[in-house]
């Protein structure tokens, strides 16, 4: 069975962030990131199981091409996307403003 993935808001936004911060750097970069992005998430729903329970009913997967981690939860057949975290941020913001 495949679980259907929901963004939060908060996950959109660090999103959007991280993609403009990218592009600011290197043209097409900031494309990259959500490309990576989306195919980590899809992997996730392929084995919503499969990835550390981290912090209380958490799941973390890290993507490996960018210093970020997807912070999701799975509640029967629904995946939330949580949070698109940068790994260089302080790791105590990490489950702040989580829904």
């Amino acid at each position: 069975m495949r679980h259907r993935l929901i963004f939060t808001d908060k996950s959109v936004n660090d999103i959007i962030q991280a993609k403009t911060w990218y592009e600011k750097q290197q043209k097409g970069l900031g494309e990259k990131f959500a490309d990576t992005v989306f195919k980590c998430s899809r992997e996730i729903q392929l084995a919503p199981l499969g990835y550390p329970n981290k912090y209380k009913y958490t799941r973390e997967k890290y993507i490996k091409k960018f210093p970020y981690l997807i912070i999701y939860s799975v509640e029967e057949d629904v995946i939330f996307i949580l949070r698109v975290f940068s790994c260089k941020k302080d790791s105590k913001k990490k489950y702040k403003n989580i829904s």
